[in-house]
């Protein structure tokens, strides 16, 4: 892995107010739409009532950095204050809740995606710095930080002859 002294050590090029809130929710944003494969018609977003984001996140810039990463913008993109509204203007409705879900970490995002005649859940947290972890994809326990390309797959049933042959595929 690179390191960059400006990204990974400073921090990322974006919009302040907060990389740990602005740029992050960007990031966790992109990656949800990456899961809908760009097709998102509605989304709610959970924060844990005990956590940071509750209080900060209209604030800090998550709104708006998790708008913009649900339209695919960059954390540069000088179109980031309006994001929420481009996101209303798109036919895509945000929900944002304050539940009792007891996350461990206090700058945690909880998103339920519908679109293209699907639905996903994706748990991801702030990790600082605009750096996130995903953690969780439709409740199954993941590690993806967004900084390369990952293939997550389904399957209908457990069918351990098609497991054996995708995993040969994948190793090639």
């Amino acid at each position: 892995m690179i390191v960059s002294i400006f990204n990974d050590v400073i921090g990322p090029v974006m919009r302040g107010p907060s990389s740990s809130h602005c740029a992050a929710a960007l990031r966790i944003g992109r990656l949800a739409r990456d899961l809908m494969g760009g097709e998102i018609q509605e989304v709610l977003v959970e924060f844990d009532r005990n956590g940071s984001l509750p209080t900060t996140h209209e604030s800090q810039g998550s709104d708006m950095g998790l708008c913009g990463g649900l339209l695919g913008w960059d954390a540069a993109d000088e179109r980031l204050p309006g994001s929420p509204e481009a996101l209303r203007a798109t036919g895509t409705s945000l929900r944002i809740e304050t539940v009792d879900s007891g996350d461990p970490h206090p700058n945690t995002y909880r998103l339920t995606l519908t679109g293209g005649g699907e639905q996903h859940r994706l748990r991801a947290i702030s990790t600082g710095g605009g750096m996130v972890e995903v953690v969780a994809v439709d409740d199954f326990p993941v590690s993806i930080a967004g900084d390369y390309y990952e293939t997550l797959l389904w399957m209908e049933r457990n069918d351990p002859d098609l497991l054996h042959r995708l995993s040969g595929i994948l190793e090639a």
